[in-house]
């Protein structure tokens, strides 16, 4: 049937409907191939809502025993890397409670001159050799490059004026990104439920990939956030902000995305197969 012209309607509301699917040369927008197979029912609806407070309530639940498996993992880790740390409990304040988190003790100092001049020759050498890369081929590794230099030379600018004001320390570094790593986790299943939850998934498939994502975060986080520990240990704390913007949430939020897209290619495979 012909799309009704938009000057033969009176009502606004009409008129209004229908701009929302005009472009501004007056051409109808047409829904995304991706949208068509999209059918929301109230059972997928339901366990959209369902499926992220169970697991945020399994979370609460077992939140002791998930910090108390990162205290393991530090404690046995940390005296093989060899590197004159201690696990600690430290207390991250929610206002009704404290929530004891693992973090490692270790010195961290500020860059020695050789360091900060290495550093900055490094960063120096890869912003010329960006240039060399061919954009055809290897443009998004040219923009993560420059990207990490822009953020290496803010801090080598910062160290090299005014090091001492510097206001973190490795101590609470590491505790406050395992508490938003718990945040993450928490927050995971929820995302999933916004998007994963609502395609034709059978249930089964929408806990199993649940489960993978939680899974990877709990073991990851600890190891993450204990190399950054070493590095920073052996480097000083001129690699930290490096460290915290480029490879802390920032490749969290890349694996996440990684082991979605492996779960969205369960229905691939589902719908080939027919």
């Amino acid at each position: 049937m012909a799309e009704p012209a938009l000057d033969t309607m009176r009502h606004w509301r009409q008129r209004l409907r229908l701009l929302r699917f005009r472009r501004r040369d007056q051409t109808l927008m047409r829904k995304h191939r991706a949208m068509y197979q999209l059918r929301l029912h109230r059972g997928e609806l339901l366990f959209a809502i369902l499926l992220p407070l169970t697991f945020n309530l399994w979370l609460l639940l077992g939140l002791d025993e998930l910090i108390g498996f990162w205290r393991d993992v530090l404690g046995y880790l940390v005296p093989k890397l060899d590197f004159n740390a201690q696990v600690v409990m430290r207390a991250v304040n929610l206002g009704l409670y404290d929530l004891w988190i693992p973090t490692v003790i270790v010195e961290s100092s500020l860059p020695s001159p050789s360091t900060w001049w290495v550093t900055a020759g490094v960063c120096l050498l890869a912003f010329v050799l960006s240039y060399v890369i061919k954009p055809n081929r290897g443009l998004p590794f040219i923009y993560i490059v420059r990207a990490t230099v822009v953020l290496q030379s803010t801090a080598l600018l910062y160290f090299a004026f005014i090091p001492a004001s510097f206001p973190q320390v490795l101590e609470a570094y590491v505790v406050n990104n395992l508490f938003m790593g718990i945040c993450l986790i928490a927050l995971i299943p929820w995302i999933l439920g916004a998007t994963y939850y609502l395609f034709d998934f059978s249930l089964l498939q929408k806990v199993a990939l649940t489960l993978l994502i939680l899974l990877f975060f709990v073991v990851a986080l600890p190891l993450q956030y204990l190399l950054h520990a070493n590095l920073i240990a052996h480097g000083s704390l001129l690699f930290m902000p490096l460290l915290y913007l480029m490879f802390g949430l920032f490749v969290d939020v890349m694996a996440f995305v990684a082991l979605y897209s492996y779960g969205m290619s369960w229905r691939f495979k589902k719908v080939a197969a027919k």
